[in-house]
């Protein structure tokens, strides 16, 4: 497990220590199951979307396409 990582993300309140081992753990299983180039880098993709984390980019294209559809909506 990525020490450094948990701890970072316990630091920014992302959960528990235990409650992310745990999420990255479970990730890790998800990628041994597939036949992936590069495990490491799925495990941490898996366990990045475990936690739900969202960047500033995707909630703003979120908040830009429902504008749009309102928008839309009222024409």
């Amino acid at each position: 497990m990525p020490n450094t990582l948990i701890t970072h993300d316990v630091r920014e309140g992302e959960g528990s220590r235990k409650s992310l081992e745990k999420k990255w753990d479970k990730a890790g299983k998800a990628a041994e199951k597939t036949d992936a180039d590069e495990p490491y880098a799925l495990q941490n993709y898996i366990y990045q979307r475990m936690k739900g984390k969202k960047t500033e980019s995707s909630l703003n294209k979120i908040q830009l396409n429902a504008a749009r559809r309102l928008l839309e909506s009222e024409q």
